[in-house]
């Protein structure tokens, strides 16, 4: 019996640190493949929220205009505002009020209503204007509506960089016109 337990031999200090090489090797390279995924997961998933939050936009603004106040805009050319925070405290939207901030803005032209959404998540993402046809910048002139894609969301801190954020909030007179 002694004999035998002579002949089991462990493995040696050298093989152990060569597997440990090899999974750390392989651990590396799964990790760089799955960052970029989860980060591209992230931007889909507010791109969704963001087409979720003109439906509730929708949905304020025609419950609004039966029920005699601000409504879509009456004429060609104007605008109206209602903020993110707005549609979830008052039920128009199941989003988490502590984690987006931000407002929707209709236009109607010609016979359509075009809707700009401006969006922020925790300042992590932020969504500036899109929904429509043309990058926002600074004017309302799109001519038809599009859905939000990952291609629409900005990194936080480097879209805000030396720009305005008070994008979250709607201006105090919008021409409902």
């Amino acid at each position: 019996m002694n004999e035998n337990i002579k002949n089991v031999r462990g493995f040696t200090l050298v093989e152990l640190l060569a597997v440990i090489v090899v999974l750390a090797i392989v651990m590396l390279i799964a990790v760089n493949a799955v960052l970029p995924q989860m980060e591209k997961a992230r931007r889909q998933s507010l791109a969704i929220e963001a087409n979720a939050v003109i439906d509730s936009a929708q949905l304020y603004f025609m419950s609004s205009g039966l029920t005699g106040t601000t409504g879509f805009p009456a004429n060609d050319g104007g605008t109206n505002c209602v903020e993110i925070d707005y549609l979830i405290n008052n039920g128009f939207s199941e989003l988490d009020v502590d984690d987006y901030d931000g407002k929707v803005v209709v236009q109607k032209k010609g016979e359509i209503y075009l809707y700009y959404v401006f969006l922020n998540k925790q300042n992590t993402w932020i969504i500036r204007g899109a929904g429509t046809d043309i990058d926002f910048g600074g004017t309302y002139s799109g001519s038809k509506n599009e859905s939000i894609t990952e291609n629409d969301v900005d990194d936080y801190d480097s879209a805000v960089a030396g720009t305005s954020t008070d994008f979250a909030t709607c201006p105090s007179t919008s021409t409902s016109g």
